[in-house]
């Protein structure tokens, strides 16, 4: 299944001293393209990455790549929230027997520093894959169906502030 691809820092990073950011040199040619464009900004969880997928007929939960492994505290909460047949029944009306990765984050006690900031484990939705990525309208739709949380947006504009 496909996995998340990794997102890079706006701006370059100094090569020397304390490896800060530096504002207003761009880290890809795309990203200065898009500077004036339209942007979401969504809240850092601090956990790991988690693809709840979806392969049309059983669900499966995998971390970031095939290889990784899941803290099984979260492994368990995560078949709460997707497993059994009743979540099955949901995923299978919601999206028939199309492939779906939905995208996340585990977080929370003994996952990265999360259980300081929030509590107990959980998943967090962050973007769907159907074939394509879903508008954020839908994402959050998806969320509601499966009475999980997204994370949400923080502010709007653009890569120039």
């Amino acid at each position: 299944m496909t996995e998340y691809v990794k997102i890079p820092n706006i701006f370059k990073r100094e090569t020397f001293g304390k490896n800060k950011l530096i504002e207003g040199e761009y880290s890809s040619p795309e990203l200065e393209y898009l500077k004036d464009a339209d942007w979401e900004f969504t809240e850092k969880i601090d956990g790991t990455n988690i693809r709840i997928c979806w392969d049309g007929y059983r669900v499966s939960f995998m971390g970031r790549t095939d290889r990784a492994q899941i803290p099984g505290h979260l492994l368990s909460r995560l078949e709460e929230l997707f497993g059994g047949e009743s979540k099955e029944e949901l995923f299978e009306q919601t999206f028939g027997n199309k492939e779906v990765i939905l995208f996340g984050e585990g977080y929370g006690k003994k996952i990265q520093k999360g259980g300081e900031l929030y509590g107990s484990v959980d998943f967090i939705l962050f973007d769907v894959w159907i074939g394509m990525w879903l508008q954020r309208d839908a994402v959050e739709d998806i969320a509601r169906k499966f009475g999980i949380r997204y994370v949400p947006v923080v502010g709007c504009g653009s890569l120039k502030g």
